[in-house]
C-alpha cells in the first residue's frame, strides 16, 4: 500500500511539473499573471521612391500601409485598428488609440549604427537625429552612438539599429523602419531602420544621382520617435512626406508641420 501511495505521489509530481514547465514556456520564462511581460506589436513603415509605390488603394480588404497603401483607403478605414486619418496639417502619428499616441517614455534614445553607414557619409545619421532634437521639448536622441557591424534590421534585440541591407526585393523601396511598441502602455520600446543597399548612397548636395543618406535618415528617425508618413501632395515639402528621389535633400531640415507634430508628442 505504501508503495502504491508513493508511486501515486511521484506521478502527480511529474504531471504538475510538466504543466508548470509548459506554462513557463508559453509565458517566455515568466509566471502568468502580474509578472508576465506584456506582448509587443510592431508597425512597419516603407519609404518608396516616387513613382514606384503600389497603388494607393488596393481594395483587397486588408490595410497594408507597409506596401504603400494610403491610410485614407477604405481597407484601412474599415479595419478594427485603422491607422490615423490623413493629416490635413501635414503631420500624423503612429497612435491607434485616439489621442493617446505611441511614443517613448524614457529619453534620450540610444542607437547603434552599422559601420557601412558611417563610412558612407560621416555624421549623416547623427546630424539627422540632431535635427529632431533642435525642435523637440526633451532631448530625443543621445549625442553619441555605438558602431557595431553585428547589428541587423528586424531583430528585436534591445538595439535601435540603423543598417545597410538588401532586405526588400522591390526596386522601389528606399528604406524601411520597424517600430515595436507595447499596446498596454502605448510605449515605443525599439526601432530598426534599414537603408536598401541597391541604391547609390551618399551626399546628394555634390552629386544629384545619389540617394542622400542624411535626407532619408532624418525621415526614418522621425518614425523611430512616433511620427507617421503623410502622402498628401500639398505636404510634399515636409520631412515626413512618404516618397523620395535621388538628389533630394529637403527632408534634412524640418518644416513647420514636422515641428508641430514632434512638439505635440514631446512638448516642452
Amino acid at each position: 500500500m505504501k508503495t502504491k501511495i508513493l508511486i501515486g505521489i511521484l506521478v502527480s509530481f511529474v504531471v504538475i511539473s510538466v504543466v508548470l514547465a509548459a506554462e513557463l514556456i508559453a509565458g517566455n520564462g515568466k509566471d502568468k499573471g502580474k509578472g508576465r511581460a506584456p506582448a509587443l506589436e510592431k508597425v512597419v513603415f516603407i519609404h518608396w521612391k516616387k513613382g514606384f509605390a503600389k497603388p494607393p488603394c488596393n481594395n483587397n480588404g486588408i490595410c497594408e500601409p507597409e506596401l504603400g497603401e494610403n491610410p485614407s483607403c477604405p481597407d484601412c478605414k474599415n479595419g478594427e485598428e485603422p491607422p490615423p486619418e490623413p493629416s490635413t496639417a501635414c503631420y500624423a502619428f503612429m497612435g491607434k488609440y485616439g489621442k493617446t499616441y505611441l511614443k517613448w517614455r524614457e529619453l534620450p534614445v540610444s542607437y547603434v549604427v552599422h559601420p557601412a553607414l558611417e563610412d558612407c557619409v560621416t555624421g549623416a545619421i547623427s546630424t539627422g537625429a540632431e535635427e529632431w532634437d533642435l525642435y523637440s521639448g526633451p532631448e530625443l536622441f543621445n549625442d553619441t552612438y555605438v558602431i557595431d557591424d553585428s547589428v541587423a534590421y528586424g531583430d528585436l534585440d534591445g538595439n535601435n539599429a540603423l543598417c545597410f541591407d538588401n532586405y526588400y526585393l522591390d526596386p522601389g523601396i528606399i528604406a524601411a523602419c520597424t517600430v515595436w511598441y507595447s499596446p498596454a502602455t502605448k510605449e515605443i520600446v525599439e526601432f530598426d531602420i534599414t537603408f536598401e543597399s541597391d541604391f547609390a548612397w551618399g551626399d546628394a548636395t555634390g552629386n544629384s544621382e545619389l540617394m542622400d543618406l542624411q535626407n532619408i535618415a532624418t525621415h526614418e528617425l522621425g518614425h523611430g520617435v512616433g511620427l507617421a508618413d503623410v502622402y498628401e501632395t500639398e505636404c510634399s515639402d515636409v520631412t515626413m512626406y512618404g516618397y523620395s528621389m535621388e538628389g533630394e535633400t529637403k527632408k534634412r531640415t524640418l518644416e513647420e508641420p514636422d515641428i508641430i507634430g514632434i512638439l505635440e508628442l514631446y512638448p516642452e
